[in-house]
């Protein structure tokens, strides 16, 4: 299911690229409220899971569903401003209208169902319904919606406090050890848009971006399905360490709130990386189910063997072991060396070790 950009009539000049402090802590705060998400972040969410203190930690896991799968449109950029600072965009996120704001909060606690199925309705005036499309969704996110429903007023200072003192206590540092990489990769894609066509570098940004040149679009692997014109809007593009595996696409489908620019955060180290389609995995963990080849395997994983050397140790005919080594070839598993007269064989463990993250960022994209 994609999400598909219509470029036609796009304005190029309206394209900014910039990384940003508070969409960087929102992806965090997600990396810390779904590790399984993010091993490679394992020892920053290890270090704020154990250094902050239970009052923290509380407030935290109350508003994690403002940053779980539906992120809040609050937290990531309002305008296309540049450079941006943390603070100014606290401010600007504090200063937002209170139905702008409120008509966000409630759509990003109901993880997208509200406006899906109710409109433009406050929830305040349907107070039952919105809570009962909160709980399908979980009891934490029943619990926020009551918060948030008690006083939206105190509702965002509240969080607004919070993201504060994460900014303070653990994210500062953070962020500026990262600012370097993301001023890199802002420049690289910079770079990219004087070389190539706006949808080249746009789905260049993912591995699951695909440019089709003869209707001007950009696909984006997702789990839901929008057509989204970008003609006579503003796109920016944020660079990000801690969103990865995820790409964050918002779009504004239900209306173009207070004319916000349409926000793509990315992450800079799958820039430019090349999809394994879903199918491709499957095919090749099903190659490796087969228990005689699974048996294969495991003498070829620590050496390189010839077929007749593989024959003699697994009790099969050169021929048999001929046809498992040619499917395993076929889906990319298996390197072939010539040493003179002989061919050998070994496992590409690089390639195999990768089906997990592979598949993993596959289902969470």
């Amino acid at each position: 299911m994609p999400i598909v950009f219509d470029l036609v009539s796009t304005d190029a000049s309206r394209v900014v690229v910039r990384p940003s402090p508070l969409a960087e802590l929102m992806a965090f705060l997600h990396s810390v409220a779904e590790p399984g998400h993010h091993p490679g972040a394992s020892r920053d969410i290890r270090a704020v899971r154990t250094g902050v203190d239970r009052a923290t930690d509380r407030r935290l896991r109350t508003f994690a569903p403002l940053w779980a799968r539906f992120r809040l449109r609050a937290l990531l950029p309002l305008d296309t401003s540049h450079p941006a600072t943390f603070q100014d965009e606290l401010a600007l996120m504090n200063a937002m209208p209170a139905s702008v704001f409120d008509s966000m909060v409630a759509e990003t606690i109901a993880s997208g169902s509200w406006e899906r199925y109710y409109g433009l309705r406050d929830p305040s005036d349907h107070r039952a319904e919105f809570l009962e499309v909160c709980r399908a969704k979980s009891e934490e996110r029943e619990e926020l919606g009551e918060l948030f429903l008690a006083d939206r007023a105190a509702f965002r200072h509240n969080l607004s406090d919070l993201l504060q003192h994460c900014h303070d206590t653990f994210f500062r540092a953070r962020w500026e050890a990262t600012l370097p990489q993301l001023a890199t990769a802002e420049r690289e894609v910079r770079g990219r848009f004087s070389r190539d066509r706006l949808g080249v570098v746009l789905a260049s940004l993912t591995p699951g971006g695909h440019y089709l040149p003869q209707t001007a679009q950009v696909a984006y692997d997702k789990l839901q399905n929008a057509f989204v014109s970008c003609a006579g809007r503003d796109l920016v593009l944020v660079p990000s360490l801690f969103t990865r595996p995820h790409l964050v696409v918002k779009f504004e489908e239900a209306q173009p709130r207070a004319n916000l620019p349409i926000v793509v955060q990315f992450p800079i180290t799958e820039m430019g990386t090349t999809d394994v389609p879903l199918k491709e995995l499957q095919h090749r963990m099903a190659v490796l189910s087969d228990p005689a080849r699974l048996v294969l395997c495991r003498h070829l994983v620590n050496e390189h063997c010839t077929t007749g050397e593989l024959a003699a140790r697994v009790g099969m005919t050169e021929p048999q072991v001929s046809r498992h080594l040619r499917r395993l070839r076929e889906a990319g598993l298996l390197e072939s060396v010539r040493d003179g007269r002989l061919v050998r064989h070994r496992i590409r463990l690089g390639t195999v070790y990768a089906l997990g993250h592979q598949f993993l960022t596959r289902l969470v994209q």
